[in-house]
């Protein structure tokens, strides 16, 4: 038998591809390190030191994620390429994960160290851009080992189990980040540790994240090499790939929907997550305090709405799924957009808690379906280079909204930038329509299928 056929085989045939114990918690625990990263510095106490402590416009925040943002768009394509030809999926995570781990902890060495705030502003905007590189860059790369550590009938179940279990990583994130930042823990003030301040937080997410990232790179294997041809990989050939790739997309149906659909919902995505931190502060009124224990409170929500999620898309499918996730995303929005009640936002955070997480348990399984196995890592970086690009327009919008309308006061220009992220949403639902569902549902006869 042809090795291209065996090792087809081995990447759809369950009984061939069950995932060991070890390889499918340590996939699991780098979303736990990572999202802690994503919670603690992108969507809380980065935005929340420069607009909030430091006084400063919110444009360098946007500015900031726009730009690593195209340069995931300009070089995750071809780095996927790259990896798809090498078989290497470990190797770029690590690199990736190591420039977010250096560039976190930078920062706060900046933070506690320069007084001029124009030049604090320079290096730390430059670092940011460099560490979200890298903690977006490395995402291509780790969802691409998601065949490795399930099989095709509980890839739905894994997904979703590793988003739940990122935000539980969440969770412990924003309590290590609460003792250094305010110097105590829900009363508790263990003895030498003192209140740093919002730029205490940087290198002790670094460190969780390192610690918590280095069972992967221990545990689990490099996919099988699909691309076994012997030939060597060109810059140049990458790129010429990559553009027969977006001019070939019509080969694989729905795919040219699907990845436009995923740029405008996620453009609201990524910058909801960006600002939220800043938005409860100025809009509702939370104090930082207030707000570190509001993410804390509705992360369990989105552990439960992943996990749950995860089912339903096994059983319904990831379009259908994705598509219910994405109308409930817009009637939350809304309703956050119609209301100031302090009490009603703390439901209106569980559900956007859950919303977050449905949203990449069903979305990484669709593209699955929809492209070949032996492509994975090149239409993952496509799929990263719809979703960032998306990353650069969304903060974009939502500076321009600000700047424009900043002579109406917080309350008035920060939910005009929410109503247009909304209106983004609602486009990339109709766009979604006509992506073609593959999902061929199990009888309800049909026993559970064991995930190892």
């Amino acid at each position: 038998m042809p090795e291209s056929q065996i090792l087809q085989i081995a990447m759809t045939d369950p009984t061939l591809s069950k995932p060991r114990f070890s390889a499918v918690l340590s996939w699991i625990l780098y979303d736990f390190a990572d999202t802690a990263y994503s919670m603690n510095i992108v969507s809380l106490y980065f935005s929340t030191w420069i607009i909030i402590n430091l006084q400063q416009s919110d444009a360098y925040v946007s500015i900031a994620n726009s730009v690593s943002m195209i340069l995931v768009a300009l070089t995750m394509p071809v780095l996927g390429d790259w990896s798809d030809h090498q078989g290497r999926k470990l190797l770029p995570l690590a690199l990736f994960s190591g420039l977010c781990i250096a560039g976190t902890a930078l920062i706060g060495v900046l933070g506690t160290s320069i007084q001029d705030v124009a030049l604090l502003m320079i290096l730390v905007t430059l670092v940011y851009v460099l560490t979200n590189y890298g903690y977006q860059g490395a995402l291509v790369f780790y969802n691409a080992l998601l065949p490795s550590v399930s099989t095709p009938r509980t890839i739905g179940r894994i997904s979703g189990y590793g988003v739940g279990i990122g935000y539980l990583g969440a969770i412990a994130g924003l309590m290590v980040a609460r003792l250094f930042v305010e110097g105590d823990f829900f009363g508790l003030r263990p003895a030498g540790i003192k209140a740093g301040g919002t730029v205490a937080v940087f290198i002790p997410t670094a460190l969780f994240y390192l610690i918590f990232a280095l069972p992967i790179f221990l545990f689990v294997a490099e996919p099988p090499l699909l691309r076994a041809n012997g030939s060597t990989w060109r810059l140049r050939d990458s790129y010429k790939r990559v553009y027969h790739t977006l001019t070939d997309t019509q080969k694989h149906p729905g795919l040219v929907r699907f990845l436009i659909s995923t740029l405008l919902y996620s453009d609201s995505i990524e910058t909801v997550i960006l600002f939220m931190g800043v938005y409860v502060q100025s809009v509702v009124g939370f104090t930082l305090a207030e707000t570190n224990n509001f993410f804390i409170l509705v992360i369990p929500s989105a552990i439960i709405g992943s996990a749950l999620c995860g089912i339903l898309t096994d059983h319904y499918g990831p379009k259908k799924t994705l598509n219910w996730v994405i109308v409930l995303w817009v009637l939350t929005l809304s309703v956050i957009i119609a209301t100031n009640n302090r009490t009603l936002f703390w439901v209106l955070g569980a559900l956007v808690g859950a919303l977050m997480g449905s949203t990449w348990t069903a979305s990484r399984p669709l593209l699955i379906t929809l492209v070949p196995k032996e492509s994975l890592g090149e239409f993952f970086g496509l799929y990263a280079l719809s979703g960032k690009v998306a990353a650069v327009i969304g903060p974009l919008i939502w500076s321009t909204t600000t700047f424009l309308l900043r002579g109406y006061g917080d309350h008035f220009k920060y939910k005009a930038a929410l109503i247009a992220l909304t209106l983004n949403m609602v486009i990339g639902w109709i766009v979604l329509w006509k992506v073609p569902d593959r999902h061929q549902r199990r009888r309800n006869t049909a026993p559970s299928p064991p995930l190892f």
